[in-house]
């Protein structure tokens, strides 16, 4: 069993936290973990714990015997990272570069009555800094919602592909990650988006399929519980990204478009 350094889990809550779930090698959900560990807070405090705790120890949120679950795979190596605060400076500079706005929704302080919060936009349990380049400022309905969603991906695995420079390259190794698996077009477009704004991310993906490229991703649509189509890719043949295969794709298009 892993010892728990008292200074990476933060508090005792985060302590009590990771030894709960060692006791538990199925996992528990965070509302498990709150009944069992009385000091962990409320809802939204509990999170901040687990964020913590997770940027020095491996506590992916998978799904287990059919339930999405925190579960301990033990302590991360070589983490890299700061202690995630927020200065006031920092807060002031990024709502005012914010004018007001939401900068994941777009609706504002005046016209719709939000709240603006400062948060990371990628992650600390990701390897995200806190460095101005990092922070936006998003309502409190978006952060939640953000929190939710990019609790769903594993951060070992997130921590790896924020680094890849090229889009071409992070949706390539993602698919690889779950090759043989499908894999919704929401988190693939999450994936292109890590680290700058793509707007046809599709593209890429479909230039992944090139005959200068050559994988072979399949493609498939389902219908939500709510009724809604939504996509989904299955790797079934990976071949290693030539260096210059951006080079090579634009060089295709022009012949193709020629």
């Amino acid at each position: 069993m892993t010892t728990i350094d008292p200074v990476k889990a933060g508090s005792a809550a985060g302590v009590g936290i990771l030894e709960l779930l060692q006791k538990h090698p199925d996992g528990l959900n965070a509302a498990e973990i709150r009944a069992a560990v009385g000091d962990a807070g409320d809802q939204e405090q509990l999170m901040r714990r687990l964020r913590h705790v997770r940027k020095y120890y491996h506590v992916p949120y998978e799904k287990v015997d059919g339930r999405w679950v925190y579960v301990f795979r033990g302590e991360k190596q070589n983490v890299k990272t700061d202690s995630g605060a927020i200065s006031g400076k920092q807060r002031a500079r990024i709502l005012n570069l914010a004018k007001g706005r939401c900068q994941m929704c777009g609706r504002t302080v005046e016209g719709d009555g939000i709240k603006l919060q400062v948060d990371h936009r990628v992650p600390q349990t990701w390897g995200g800094l806190t460095v101005d380049e990092n922070l936006w400022a998003i309502c409190v309905q978006c952060n939640h919602g953000k929190r939710d969603f990019f609790a769903s991906f594993d951060p070992d695995e997130m921590a790896e592909l924020v680094k890849i420079e090229s889009v071409h390259e992070r949706i390539a190794r993602f698919l690889r990650m779950h090759e043989g698996e499908w894999v919704d077009s929401h988190y693939i477009e999450d994936i292109a988006n890590v680290r700058d704004r793509q707007e046809d991310w599709q593209k890429r993906l479909r230039e992944l399929r090139y005959p200068v490229v050559g994988m072979d991703i399949e493609t498939g649509r389902y219908k939500t519980p709510e009724g809604f189509i939504r996509s989904r890719y299955k790797l079934v043949k990976w071949v290693d990204l030539p260096p210059d295969h951006q080079q090579l794709i634009r060089a295709w298009d022009n012949k193709e478009n020629s």
